[in-house]
């Protein structure tokens, strides 16, 4: 009789234990780092934080740059929720060479039409991201007209053959007034 009572107590400690090492597990795979350092942990670390399904993630482009001695990683990505334009999110460096997700602040992002074809489709996406309280401009560049952009302060950054381009960690002016230019230097819009 005793050994039939000691039988549904051993089963509950059994998948006690169970339960406990299942859970532990669970809480390690969650409290796992945010991590951008190779393609796939970037679009686990997109999807991981809300921003997009890992299956529906095409990144567009992966870029590291230095601010004042740290490493960011800037990743422009579309998916099924942002198909008309990427989305820009940031990690950063940390001292074990890993990149780590950066919150940072993507303070705006605006689309630039250039007036002609007819209709107009976007030219260039701009972006302003705050890195530790530095604002920086980050450009994604689609239309085959603009050559150069350039600033108030007479800086000319060339755009390149290719296309989409990507121009990213540019520093920020105050009223900044970005011109887009052809190849012959004249404004687009």
């Amino acid at each position: 009789m005793e050994k039939n009572n000691l039988k549904p107590l051993i089963l509950c400690a059994v998948f006690l234990v169970i339960a406990v090492i299942g859970c532990t597990f669970w809480t390690k795979w969650q409290n796992r780092p945010l991590l951008g350092n190779t393609d796939a942990e970037i679009c686990e670390t997109i999807d991981r934080v809300g921003r997009g399904r890992k299956a529906e993630i095409h990144l567009k482009h992966v870029e590291d740059g230095e601010v004042d001695g740290t490493v960011y990683r800037c990743v422009f990505y579309e998916s099924a929720e942002n198909e008309d334009y990427p989305q820009l999110v940031m990690f950063r460096q940390d001292a074990d060479g890993n990149f780590l997700w950066y919150e940072g602040d993507n303070l705006s992002r605006h689309s630039h039409v250039y007036a002609m074809p007819d209709p107009p489709d976007i030219q260039v996406d701009e972006y302003l991201f705050s890195l530790e309280e530095v604002r920086y401009h980050f450009f994604y560049v689609t239309g085959e007209d603009v050559a150069y952009l350039t600033d108030e302060a007479g800086n000319a950054y060339p755009v390149g053959e290719e296309r989409p381009a990507f121009l990213t960690f540019l520093p920020y002016w105050d009223n900044i007034y970005t011109e887009y230019l052809d190849a012959e230097g004249n404004p687009l819009w």
